[in-house]
C-alpha cells in the first residue's frame, strides 16, 4: 500500500520548519489584511502538498504483522503531515490572493494540480519547471511593470531545496523587488559535504559553491597555518589547510543576504538529524525597507520558539 500524494522526505525537524512557516504566514497576512496590496505566496520547491515523515518505519511495522488496509492507512496517516503548499492554502484570516507552486518533478506537479482541484475558487498557479528560471523571470517581469507592479504587491517566497539547487542569482532577483519576504532552508549538510575540512574543493565543487554564494567569497572559509608533526625539535613544520566550522558556513551566507536585503534575521534555526548532525539552517530576509523591522521581529520570535 502506498500514498502517491506524500513526498517521502523529512523528520521531526520538518514539523518545526512547517510550524515556523505557518506562524509567519498567519502573522504576515493578518498584518497586511487592511492594506491594499495583492498578497502572493510562492513555494519554489513545493513537493506534493503532504510529507511522509517516516515511510520506511511504517513499512517495517506493516511487514511485522498482518494488518488490514484500514490499520495500514491509520499508520500512514500518523506519519503524514501537511506540506508547505497546503499550509499556505489554509491561511484563513486573510487568504493569499494568489499562490504559485513550483515543482520540477512531473509526478509531484501532477499531485499539486490535484491539490488545486480541492480549492476551485482560489487563484493557484502550478509551474512544472526550474524554480530558479521561473523566479528570476517573475521578479524581473514585475520590476518592468509588465504585470501588476511590485509597489502594489507583497509576497512571501519559500525556498525549500533538497540540496544546492538555489542560485544566488535568484536570491539577488528576489531582493531587487523590495517587496518580498524570503524564507530559505539553507542546505548546510549538502554544502559541508563539498567543502572538505583539510583542503579546498576541486573545480567541479567550486563551481557549485560559486553559484550558491554568488561568487568566490566561500574561499574565505579556508585558511592555511603552520603545523608540526610533533614537539620534537627535529620535526620540520608543514603548511596545512583548515576549513572554518559549520557556523561560519551559515554566517557567510547570512552576510551575503545582509548585503542585499533591507534586514536579515541573525537568529537562524538549526535543524539536526537523530545523530545531532546539522542538516539545514532556516533563514529569513525581508526586502521591503518599510516593513523589514516588523517582519524580522516576527521571524526572530518564530525561529526561537520551541515547537
Amino acid at each position: 500500500m502506498t500514498n502517491p500524494a506524500a513526498n517521502s522526505f523529512g523528520g521531526s525537524w520538518t514539523v518545526e520548519k512547517l510550524n515556523i512557516l505557518r506562524g509567519y504566514l498567519d502573522a504576515y497576512t493578518t498584518a497586511l489584511k487592511n492594506k491594499r496590496f495583492k498578497l502572493i505566496y510562492v513555494d519554489a520547491f513545493a513537493g506534493t502538498g503532504t510529507v511522509d515523515l517516516n515511510p520506511e518505519g511504517a513499512a517495517e511495522r506493516w511487514n511485522q504483522s498482518l494488518l488490514s488496509e484500514d490499520e495500514q492507512a491509520a499508520i500512514l496517516a500518523a506519519n503524514v503531515v501537511q506540506g508547505s503548499a497546503r499550509v499556505a492554502l489554509e491561511v484563513v484570516d486573510k487568504p493569499f490572493d494568489r499562490l504559485i507552486f513550483i515543482e520540477k518533478n512531473c509526478t509531484f506537479a501532477q499531485e499539486l494540480r490535484e491539490l488545486r482541484n480541492e480549492f476551485p475558487y482560489r487563484d493557484i498557479q502550478i509551474e512544472n519547471g526550474d524554480a530558479n528560471l521561473f523566479l528570476q523571470r517573475w521578479c524581473e517581469k514585475q520590476n518592468r511593470q509588465l504585470d501588476i507592479p511590485w509597489q502594489n504587491q507583497r509576497a512571501v517566497v519559500f525556498l525549500d531545496p533538497f540540496a544546492t539547487e538555489v542560485n544566488w542569482q535568484t536570491i539577488d532577483a528576489i531582493s531587487e523587488t523590495m517587496s518580498v519576504d524570503l524564507w530559505i532552508l539553507f542546505p548546510l549538510l549538502a554544502l559541508s559535504r563539498i567543502l572538505p575540512n583539510a583542503q579546498e574543493p576541486d573545480e567541479s565543487y567550486a563551481l557549485i559553491l560559486d553559484r550558491v554564494y554568488g561568487g568566490p567569497e566561500w574561499r574565505d572559509l579556508y585558511m592555511t597555518r603552520i603545523a608540526q608533526l610533533s614537539l620534537l625539535p627535529d620535526d620540520s613544520p608543514y603548511v596545512e589547510t583548515v576549513r572554518a566550522d559549520q557556523q561560519a558556513i551559515v554566517e557567510l551566507y547570512l552576510d551575503k543576504l545582509d548585503s542585499k536585503f533591507a534586514k536579515v534575521s541573525s537568529k537562524p534555526r538549526w535543524f539536526r538529524n537523530s545523530r545531532n548532525s546539522p542538516l539545514f539552517a532556516m533563514l529569513f530576509a525581508a526586502s521591503n525597507p518599510l516593513g523589514a523591522d516588523l517582519a524580522v521581529r516576527i521571524a526572530d520570535y518564530l525561529l526561537l520558539e520551541k515547537w
